[in-house]
């Protein structure tokens, strides 16, 4: 009996990292199916290797895989959006209470904005996609809770996803970038109220966009 070499963790890092930026620059559809002999063909690596690391991506979101069936992309209905914002919306708001309620520093979220606005138009979706995620981030960690921020790791792989599957939506960088400086706008004036309400309206903006997209794609 033939037994197949163990993945070697430095090939498997490689691998799934690569997969990962292809998936969140939106190089791959939506369903489409990843197999484990063209992979491996291609990294020219063994097969244990691509499948850990196509696991990796599963437990992340990005991928999913029944048994004894190739990976396939993980593509987003319209009520996969909804959820997703389901959760989100919550865990975001109560991340933007705490935020003001303990007067933490917005400098994080500053920072992360500057990198955002910094961005020119030709730059890969995948990088818009990070820059996007990070400034949510940057909320969480100055709200600072640990479980808030790792509920929203947990759900931004997904989320990530869905951006880089709907890049073509945006006219330009700057004008998402731009949807992101009204919400430190709003934090910078202490005021919960005013920072609900732009949080709000950004995540039915947003939940509204991609649901639009999701269905005419659909069609």
């Amino acid at each position: 009996m033939i037994t197949e070499p163990p993945p070697i963790e430095e090939d498997l890092l490689t691998v799934a990292d690569e997969l990962r930026r292809r998936l969140l620059s939106g190089q791959y559809r939506g369903g489409e199916q990843l197999r484990d002999t063209d992979l491996s063909q291609e990294f020219g690596v063994a097969r244990p290797t691509v499948r850990a690391a196509i696991q990796t991506l599963v437990a992340d979101g990005l991928l999913e895989r029944g048994r004894g069936r190739s990976a396939q992309v993980r593509s987003f209905t319209a009520e996969d959006a909804i959820d997703l914002y389901q959760v989100r919306r919550p865990i975001e708001t109560a991340a933007v209470d705490l935020m003001l309620s303990r007067a933490q520093p917005v400098e994080g979220v500053n920072a992360a904005l500057q990198q955002f606005t910094a961005l020119g138009d030709d730059v890969s979706w995948d990088v818009v996609a990070d820059h996007d995620v990070a400034f949510h981030r940057a909320v969480f960690t100055a709200a600072g809770s640990v479980r808030l921020l790792r509920t929203f790791d947990e759900v931004s792989a997904e989320l990530r996803l869905l951006i880089a599957q709907l890049r073509p939506a945006y006219a330009s960088v700057s004008d998402l970038a731009h949807e992101h400086e009204l919400l430190l706008v709003a934090l910078r004036t202490g005021n919960a109220q005013r920072a609900r309400v732009a949080w709000g309206e950004h995540f039915n903006h947003s939940e509204r966009f991609f649901l639009d997209l999701i269905q005419e794609r659909a069609r």
